[in-house]
């Protein structure tokens, strides 16, 4: 009878565990994010993101990309947000940058994107004047972003 209350009592606080979002985080689905309020660079929102023990956000599922853009549909305040990819390695070829890997899967760019107009668009943004789907941006625009983290 203990060891089935310890078991109960262990496996209760574990699950409870897994579906927390750290303070500041909005639990979405799997994920947990942080949708600022502050304009960076995306190098400054990957530092930003990373101090926090997190990372800008990447979106690998249409049901992740719904739940995204569905939550700053409703509650954002921003034009555009910068999500946690790049092609500043090689031109044309996107990297989601934590865990370092191709995106590859699912994708949902903007018609006609990513475009890197003059030749200077490298780090990734969801764009309110493209109804939240994917854009690519300058990386020295200041914008908004999304971190991500796993729940604690």
């Amino acid at each position: 009878m203990f060891a089935t209350l310890l078991f109960v009592l262990m496996f209760a606080l574990t699950s409870g565990n897994a579906r927390r979002c750290q303070l500041g985080f909005t639990n979405l689905g799997r994920g947990c994010y942080l949708f600022s309020h502050n304009h960076a660079t995306y190098a400054e929102a990957n530092s930003f993101c990373l101090f926090f023990g997190s990372h800008l956000a990447d979106i690998t599922s249409k049901n992740e990309d719904d739940l995204i853009r569905s939550y700053v549909l409703r509650n954002g305040k921003g034009s555009q947000f910068y999500i946690g990819a790049t092609d500043l390695r090689a031109e044309g070829i996107w990297t989601w940058e934590h865990p370092l890997r191709k995106v590859v899967g699912y994708t949902n760019w903007y018609p006609g994107e990513p475009n890197n107009h003059e030749g200077k668009e490298h780090c990734m943004v969801i764009h309110y004047g493209h109804r939240f789907k994917w854009n690519d941006a300058y990386c020295y625009t200041k914008a908004r972003f999304i971190c991500e983290q796993s729940r604690i």
